[in-house]
């Protein structure tokens, strides 16, 4: 039994067979239940400990960065289909910038150049997924000197402004607008002088890549992060739920302790958890015209569902930093397929109000991930250069995988099979965020 235990937690997880048979062990049921609630509430806690172990160790070797805790790496490229690495329903409109941030033995210090007009945003993620924002929006492109702290806390040095998050170990994902490959030198210039300084971990060294959706490592790094994050109010009952199954915020998981029983129960949560997740999916809030967007992805609050689903699908923004609508489908509620030719049509004076930019980008249905196309255009927006008005002022954009009859000016090269596409809105205006405004239609043109 010891064996079956071990293997478990190290490697494969129960099959389909095993776990329907659940019901048939109170011991395994009630593992089961109690670890179905662990991967839902942990589901961001382990994906970003599982990113942190990825990008401050060398796990492949074309991988876009790895840097050591409180290190900065910006990536070399714009990202394109070769350079998006891990990433999700990445954007390439900006240079990446990404660090791991360690507040645990106090204040990590951030000094950031003056960026005058230019966008930027340093995205701060909580270990629970929960964005916090520094850049064009709150500091108008000043030159700024801030103390990163948390739980942990620390003194603030004199002429530092404090930024507090609410774990010690956060994500920072940065990113610099950049106009075009010409205007990457500039972005990457700006970067280099963003400056951190704080304890330094470990160097980089080679590991193999972390894997926890695929054993019960899973517990283990939910186990090591629940004892790390200060408790939350009104999760008190919660948590001696989790501690019952081995792995709350009182006690040290270890899955060669565990029953055989329970440890076939927690190892079908996560064998069912990412299935069940697909199948609630994502709910927005509104829905204009085919467009897709919720306002409380930023902030799901106790929507444990939507927080993992947030996750799952790559994390966001605060809404008043940007929104992503999302679509799926065309104006006959039909789901977009590279096959057919689309035009989304913008009328004269309707163009998506921002303060900062817009972009459309499409992407692989399953994978989330931008596909390679013989334009090497990824994205289309307000910066693309030479994009041609119609004869009334309107703006038109065609989708397809084929350069459609109108010539590749306004085409936005996609997939060749089904996939989705995201609209970015930077620093959105009041009438984007309320609804007053609404994106057109997907308007399918041809087969």
């Amino acid at each position: 039994m010891l064996s079956l235990v071990m293997a478990l937690a190290t490697a494969g997880l129960p099959d389909e067979t095993q776990c329907a048979a659940l019901a048939s062990d109170p011991v395994a049921a009630l593992a089961f239940a109690t670890g179905l609630q662990g991967f839902t509430y942990g589901y961001p806690l382990v994906d970003l400990l599982k990113q942190q172990h990825n990008e401050t160790h060398r796990i492949a070797p074309d991988q876009p960065v790895a840097a050591p805790v409180n290190t900065i790496a910006v990536y070399p490229h714009l990202l394109t289909p070769e350079t998006q690495g891990q990433l999700r329903a990445a954007n390439a409109d900006t240079l990446y910038l990404n660090a791991w941030i360690d507040l645990s033995r106090g204040p990590v210090l951030l000094d950031v150049p003056a960026f005058g007009s230019r966008y930027y945003t340093l995205a701060f993620m909580d270990l629970y997924g929960r964005p916090y924002h520094l850049g064009t929006r709150t500091n108008r492109g000043a030159e700024r000197r801030y103390a990163l702290v948390g739980p942990a806390g620390g003194t603030v040095p004199t002429g530092y402004e404090a930024f507090r998050l609410p774990t010690d170990t956060a994500w920072m994902l940065g990113r610099i607008l950049a106009a075009d490959q010409a205007d990457l030198a500039d972005a990457k210039a700006l970067a280099a002088k963003i400056r951190i300084q704080g304890t330094p971990g470990a160097p980089v060294s080679a590991a193999a890549p972390l894997q926890p959706f695929a054993s019960l490592e899973y517990f283990v790094l939910l186990n090591r992060a629940l004892r790390q994050v200060p408790a939350k109010p009104g999760e008190t009952a919660l948590m001696a739920q989790f501690d019952q199954a081995g792995f709350g915020p009182r006690q040290q998981f270890d899955p060669a302790a565990l029953k055989p029983a329970e440890a076939l129960g927690l190892g079908c949560a996560v064998r069912q958890g990412p299935k069940i997740l697909a199948q609630r999916g994502f709910r927005p809030s509104r829905i204009q015209n085919g467009w897709m967007w919720s306002g409380a992805m930023a902030d799901p609050g106790d929507d444990f569902l939507l927080r993992a689903e947030v996750a799952r699908g790559g994390y966001v923004n605060a809404p008043e930093e940007s929104i992503y609508p999302a679509a799926i489908t065309d104006h006959h509620g039909e789901r977009l397929d590279g096959s057919r030719t689309y035009r989304i049509r913008f009328a004269k004076d309707a163009l998506p109000p921002v303060d900062a930019f817009w972009s459309l980008t499409a992407y692989d249905r399953t994978t989330s991930q931008l596909v390679p196309n013989p334009l090497r255009r990824y994205t289309i927006g307000d910066r693309t250069k030479g994009l041609r008005r119609d004869r009334d002022g309107g703006l038109s954009l065609y989708l397809s995988a084929r350069q459609p009859a109108v010539g590749r000016t306004n085409w936005l090269p996609v997939p060749s099979g089904p996939y989705h596409v995201v609209m970015r809105l930077y620093l959105p205006r009041a009438e984007a965020l309320d609804g007053r405004y609404a994106l057109p239609a997907i308007e399918r043109i041809a087969q």
